[in-house]
């Protein structure tokens, strides 16, 4: 059985782990601070998965923004679900959990970004009744010193 909660500072040490997991290494200290700046901002939420023994085995962050070229959107920003329990369900609950958030808050629909070489992602997305859209490139320019 799993259980969806709101992501807490406590979890921050397996929220960094799970980031590693997915590519994109940080650590507590990070994970708490980023964590905290979510938690400010009433139109995102960090949904985690807790397995039956209580360990948090994936998480979800979803964010609505309004846009002028479109309908107010939400969009997950991230989600991971840990090696040893893809498969079994987990990354569908925390879906689940973003879109009634989304719906909830009025978004007229969720979107994901997923990177091209994620197909199992891709394939996860489908199966969940999403339809892939478009294929974008990403620019982005540091303002490292």
């Amino acid at each position: 059985m799993t259980t969806i909660r709101n992501a807490r500072n406590y979890d921050a040490q397996i929220l960094a782990e799970l980031c590693g997991q997915l590519g994109y290494p940080a650590t507590r200290q990070q994970i708490v601070a980023r964590l905290a700046a979510i938690e400010a901002d009433p139109a995102a939420r960090v949904f985690v998965a807790e397995d039956a023994e209580g360990r948090v085995v994936g998480w979800l962050h979803v964010a609505q923004q309004a846009h002028l070229v479109d309908d107010e959107v939400a969009e997950v920003l991230g989600l991971v679900v840990a090696e040893s329990t893809r498969g079994h369900g987990v990354g569908a609950e925390l879906l689940r959990a973003a879109e009634t958030w989304a719906h909830e808050r009025g978004a007229a629909h969720l979107r994901v970004r997923s990177r091209i070489e994620r197909e199992r992602a891709h394939r996860f997305y489908e199966r969940a009744g999403y339809q892939r859209r478009k294929t974008q490139h990403v620019f982005a320019k540091s303002f490292d010193g």
